[in-house]
C-alpha cells in the first residue's frame, strides 16, 4: 500500500517527489517481484538462442529446469544474457526468494520408473548492484511430494537449516532486452549438496528453496527464459499472503535449477517409518527415550546396513552406523530442545531415506519461563490514549524468527503513543531474569520515533524498560535482542510486558516483533560442593542450609560427554538445619571428571547443581583419549596422559596424509592433559591427530585416532 499525504499546503512537485519516493520504497517492502516498470525503445539484438542451464561438473544431470540463457556471450563484457524480454510484455527481472521476508520459490520435477539418488541440488539468484563475487550466504529447502498449494507434503528439509555448500558466479548477467551490457544483475549459482544422497523414489515433487544474502535488495530467483516465449513454467511463490502461481503479468513463469545424482532401479529397501516419538511430538523427558522405527514389512528387502541422524533442530549428525537396527538411545537430552533425526536403510546397491522427524523435550521443571510467539493478540490489550489499529498478528517472519509475528504499521498514521500491553505472566520475585526476542525496524524517514520493550508490575503505572531504540537513521535488525532483568522484592506475580512506539508513524513502515520470551531459573538451595582426590578416589561433599521435601541427590559424573548416574545419597526430607553430605566415588580412571547433584523432591521434582571438576592421576600411563566433541564444528579438545615427563609432539592430518595443523611440540609433565583444537580454517571432513611422546625414562609412546568435523 501506498502512503497517501495529506497536507494541503505541498506544492505539486514537492507531492510528485513524495510519490516517486514511496513507489521506490513500496517494491523493497513486499520483496515479491523485482520488475521492470520503464518505458523502451525496441533495438536490434542478437538472436536469442535457448541452451542448458551451463553445468560443468562430474555428477550425472537428472533432470534440468531450464533454460536460463537467451543470449550466448550476449552480455556485457562477453559473458552470457539472460534478458527480461520486455519486448513480448514481460516486465519481472526476478522473484523474490528473501529469508528475511519470509519469501521462497518452488517448481516440480518428475521421477519416472527408476529412483533417483540426488546427490546435489543447483539454484540461480541474483541481488541487484553485486559484484561478481557472489553475496549469497544463506540457502534454505524443502522438498514436498506434491505441490504446496494442493495437499503435497514435506519429505525432506525445512526453513530454518542454512543448507549452502558453496556459490559462485555463473557467468550469465539479468539484464533488459534493450539493454543487454547492463552488469548490476549478475547470476549466481547455488549448490546444496546431500551427503548421504537423498533417494527419492517415482512420483512429482517440487522443490523450494528460500535464500539470504548480504546486500539489500533479494536474493531474486530469476525465471526460466525462452526467447520468444511467455510462459515458460508453472512455479510458485511463498509470501506474506500464502502460495501463489509465480507470474509475469498474466504469464506463469518457471524457477530455473538442476538436479544432479544417479539413477538405478527401484530400490526394494522400503522406507522407513513409523516414528516414536511420533513425529511432532511434544514434552518428551530428557531420560529414558528410546527412538524406534520399522525397517520394512513382509516382501521387502531387508537393509543390510542402517545409520541414524541426530541432533538439535538444524544440525544432525550421524550417531550410528551399522548393523540393522530399529532402535537407537540418545542418552540424556536437553530441557526444552527441539530434536531432529532420520534414518537411512541401506544394501550395496542403493539406500532409502526417512523423512526428518522431529521431537520437542519438556520444559526444565526448574525453569519458569514464558513466550509469546504472536500466533494471535488474544493475550494482549491495545492501552493507551491513540487505542488504534495498527497492531496485527502478521504470517511474515521479517523479524528474522518463524511465522506469524506481531506487526505495528504506519497506516493510519499518528504523532503520539500507541502501546499494546500482555495479559499478567507471573513471575518470581527478587530472581535473576533473562528476556529475548526477534526484532526488525523498517525505516523510512527522520525522525522516526521511540520504540521501547518494557515490563511493568503495577498495570502500566511504572515501567522498567528492557530494550528501546529511539529515532533511528536507518533500518534496524532483522537481529536478536536478548538481555537480562531482576525481579522487584514483591509484586512480580503481577508482571506484564508492554511494547509502544511513540512518535510520528509516517516515518516509519513497519516494525516487527517475534518470539518474545522471558525466563527465571529458581535456584538450588546448597551452599557448598567440593570434589577432590586420592589416587582413584574422588571425595564429594556438600551441604545444604534448608530441605524441602528432599528425596535426596544422585550423583551423575561425566568425563567430556553424557553425564552418567553413579550413586545415590538419601536426602533429610524437610529440615531446617545445616547438613552435611559426603560420597566416595571409588576406581575411577584416570582422567578430568565433572560432577553434578541431581537434588529430587518426594514428588518426582529435580533441579541439578552446578559442575564442578576434578583431575583423577590414578596409576600413570599413556593414554590418547577421543576428542570431545565428535563430530564437532568448529572446536574440540583433545585429552591425553603421560606417564613421565616428556617430549610430546601433537599434530592433526588429513585423509592424505598431510599435515594440516600442528599443536603441541615440547616438553610436558606427567599426568593428565587436554588441548583444545580450532578448525575454523579447514573444510568439513574426516582427520586424524596422532600424539607422539619421548619420555624421560626412554619411554616412547604413539597412537592415532580418527576426527570428523562437520561445517
Amino acid at each position: 500500500m501506498l502512503k497517501q499525504i495529506y497536507t494541503l499546503s505541498l506544492t505539486v512537485l514537492v507531492a510528485l517527489i513524495f510519490a516517486g519516493s514511496i513507489i521506490a520504497q513500496s517494491s523493497s517492502i513486499s520483496n515479491v517481484k523485482e520488475v521492470y516498470t520503464g518505458t523502451h525503445t525496441k533495438v536490434q539484438t542478437p538472436v536469442g538462442q535457448n541452451i542448458p542451464i551451463p553445468y560443468d561438473g562430474t555428477l550425472a544431470l537428472l533432470f534440468d529446469n531450464g533454460p536460463l540463457v537467451t543470449n550466448p556471450a550476449g552480455g556485457s563484457g562477453g559473458a552470457d544474457l539472460s534478458a527480461l524480454q520486455s519486448a513480448i510484455g514481460l516486465g519481472t527481472y526476478g522473484f523474490g526468494a528473501q529469508i528475511s521476508a519470509g519469501n521462497s520459490v518452488a517448481d516440480d520435477f518428475t521421477i519416472n520408473g527408476a529412483s533417483w539418488n540426488i546427490e546435489e541440488l543447483q539454484f540461480f539468484t541474483y541481488q541487484t548492484g553485486s559484484s561478481t563475487t557472489s553475496t549469497i550466504n544463506d540457502a534454505r529447502i524443502r522438498i514436498w511430494n506434491g505441490a504446496p498449494n494442493a495437499g503435497g507434503t514435506i519429505v525432506f528439509g525445512d526453513l530454518t537449516t542454512n543448507r549452502l555448500s558453496s556459490t559462485s558466479w555463473t557467468n550469465i548477467y539479468r539484464a533488459l532486452d534493450t539493454s543487454p551490457s547492463a552488469s548490476d544483475r549478475p547470476i549466481m549459482r547455488v549448490v546444496v549438496q546431500f551427503s548421504p544422497a537423498l533417494t527419492l523414489g517415482p512420483g512429482t515433487y517440487w522443490v523450494e528453496v528460500s535464500l539470504g544474502g548480504t546486500l539489500a535488495s533479494g536474493p531474486w530467483a530469476p525465471p526460466v527464459s525462452i526467447v520468444g516465449q511467455t510462459t515458460t513454467g508453472d512455479a510458485l511463490q511463498l509470501t506474506s499472503t500464502g502460495w501463489a502461481a509465480a507470474v509475469d503479468g498474466t504469464y506463469p513463469q518457471g524457477i530455473p535449477f538442476i538436479v544432479l545424482g544417479n539413477s538405478g532401479p527401484p530400490c526394494p529397501v522400503q522406507t522407513p517409518a513409523s516414528p516414536t516419538p511420533a513425529n511432532n511430538t511434544v514434552d518428551v523427558p530428557i531420560t529414558g527415550v528410546n527412538l524406534s522405527w520399522s525397517n520394512g514389512g513382509p516382501g521387502t528387502v531387508p537393509p543390510t546396513q542402517v545409520e541414524v541422524f541426530f541432533g538439535p533442530a538444524g544440525n544432525m549428525v550421524s550417531v550410528y552406523s551399522g548393523t540393522p537396527v530399529t532402535q537407537w538411545s540418545p542418552g540424556t537430552l536437553n530441557y526444552f530442545t527441539n530434536y531432529q533425526w532420520k534414518v537411512v536403510n541401506k544394501i550395496d546397491t542403493c539406500n532409502i531415506t526417512s523423512s526428518t522427524w522431529s521431537f520437542r523435550t519438556i520444559q526444565d521443571p526448574n525453569l519458569v519461563e514464558h513466550c509469546e510467539p504472536f500466533a494471535d493478540l488474544s493475550n494482549w490489550t491495545i492501552v493507551g490514549p491513540l487505542g488504534l489499529t495498527n497492531w496485527t498478528a502478521s504470517a511474515t517472519a521479517n523479524a528474522g524468527g518463524t511465522a506469524p509475528e506481531l506487526r505495528m504499521g504506519w497506516s493510519p498514521s499518528f504523532t503520539g503513543v500507541s502501546l499494546i500491553r500482555s495479559n499478567a505472566i507471573p513471575l518470581v520475585n527478587n530472581t535473576a531474569s533473562t528476556f529475548s526476542f526477534n526484532f526488525f525496524l523498517d525505516y523510512y524517514a527522520a525522525p522516526s520515533g521511540t520504540v521501547t520493550v518494557g515490563i511493568t508490575y503495577d498495570g502500566g503505572t511504572t515501567e522498567e524498560i528492557l530494550y528501546q531504540v529511539v529515532d533511528p537513521t536507518a533500518n534496524v535488525g532483522p537481529t536478536l535482542i536478548e538481555g537480562s532483568f531482576t525481579t522487584p522484592a514483591t509484586g512480580s506475580e503481577n508482571a506484564q510486558l508492554q511494547i509502544s512506539y511513540n512518535g510520528y508513524t509516517f516515518n516509519i513502515d513497519y516494525i516487527y516483533w517475534d518470539n518474545l520470551c522471558v525466563k527465571q531459573v529458581i535456584p538450588v538451595e546448597l551452599t557448598s560442593f567440593t570434589a577432590k582426590s586420592d589416587n582413584n578416589t574422588v571425595t564429594l561433599n556438600w551441604t545444604t542450609a534448608t530441605e524441602l521435601n528432599n528425596s535426596g541427590f544422585q550423583i551423575e559424573r561425566s568425563n567430556g560427554g553424557e553425564y552418567q548416574s553413579v550413586g545415590f545419597v538419601a536426602g533429610h526430607g524437610t529440615s531446617t538445619s545445616t547438613n552435611n553430605y559426603v560420597y566416595l566415588d571409588q576406581n575411577v580412571e584416570a582422567g578430568t571428571y565433572t560432577y553434578r547433584l541431581k537434588q529430587i523432591d518426594l514428588d518426582g521434582s529435580f533441579e541439578y547443581s552446578n559442575a564442578v571438576e576434578v583431575e583423577v592421576l590414578g596409576l600413570r600411563e599413556y593414554t590418547l583419549g577421543q576428542n570431545y566433541p565428535n563430530p564437532f564444528n568448529p572446536s574440540t579438545t583433545i585429552n591425553f596422559s603421560l606417564a613421565v615427563d616428556s617430549k610430546v609432539s601433537l599434530k592433526i592430518f588429513n585423509v592424505l596424509g598431510q599435515e594440516v595443523a600442528s599443536l603441541l611440540n615440547g616438553q610436558m609433565s606427567a599426568g593428565s592433559q587436554k588441548v583444545s583444537f580450532d578448525a575454523s580454517s579447514l573444510n568439513s571432513g574426516v582427520y586424524f591427530y596422532r600424539l607422539e611422546a619421548d619420555g624421560i625414562d626412554g619411554q616412547k609412546f604413539s597412537s592415532t585416532k580418527k576426527m570428523i568435523l562437520t561445517k
